[in-house]
């Protein structure tokens, strides 16, 4: 069916699309970022194949190692990345390149959260999850349209529009996040357990788009309430 081809799927091509499209307007900025995204979206896609949890929908004992290395997987890189982006000064100025407006565009990716709706329509996400985080990141895809198209036309952004933006993408990550560990430390009991979201094909969401979406929010939170912790440290002058 039509329907388990775009499941199988979307995923991916959603995130590939996504990646080579970041990595070309990159390209003229800085090579090493463009082709960083590339190599990052590669490995993700690689990994994405595995199943991390093996079995029905159900946790289980032999399920703690895979569990450790979905987690590692997922959050690493967005925490490496963050610490670099305050304490490299090369990765500040670039960013310092990078307008509002294209750092918000890049989240139309979250139209992915459609496949999480899906999975729960085909039994294989809790509503806690596939209903609540699935339209959650809907919202935050169409608003990232709206708002980057704001941004560009004004050639400024607003602080509170921004902010709020912000808070919202990382607070439908952070439910996720609640649901998933309390889930599997036995907390909370849903059905079915979320899994998927460590198999394949919604993988791929957790290892490139999640950790890559937690990034972007953070960088556009910072700049809207303290943007001087983005700026670049100021060079003596020249003798």
């Amino acid at each position: 069916m039509w329907s388990d081809v775009i499941y199988e799927s979307g995923p991916l091509v959603i995130g590939a699309t996504a990646a080579a499209l970041i990595a070309a307007y990159l390209w003229g900025r800085s090579r090493v970022a463009s082709l960083f995204m590339v190599v990052w979206f590669g490995l993700a896609a690689a990994v994405g194949q595995v199943s991390f949890f093996e079995g029905p929908l159900t946790w289980a004992e032999s399920h703690a190692l895979g569990f450790a290395a979905f987690g590692t997987l997922s959050f690493a890189p967005a925490v490496v990345l963050l610490i670099a982006v305050f304490r490299s000064e090369r990765i500040r100025r670039l960013i310092t390149t990078i307008p509002t407006w294209a750092l918000l565009i890049t989240q139309a990716y979250r139209v992915g959260g459609a496949f999480l709706i899906m999975a729960h329509l085909r039994g294989d996400l809790p509503g806690e999850i596939g209903l609540v985080s699935g339209p959650l990141d809907l919202l935050v895809a169409a608003s990232s349209v709206v708002l980057a198209v704001r941004a560009r036309h004004h050639k400024t952004s607003s602080v509170t529009s921004s902010a709020a933006w912000s808070i919202i993408s990382l607070a439908d990550f952070a439910w996720a996040i609640a649901v998933l560990q309390s889930s599997y430390l036995g907390v909370i009991k849903i059905s079915p357990d979320p899994i998927m979201m460590g198999n394949p094909p919604l993988l791929v969401i957790s290892l490139f788009a999640l950790p890559l979406a937690i990034v972007v929010s953070v960088i556009v939170l910072v700049r809207a309430i303290r943007p001087s912790l983005l700026n670049p440290s100021r060079q003596p002058a020249a003798r």
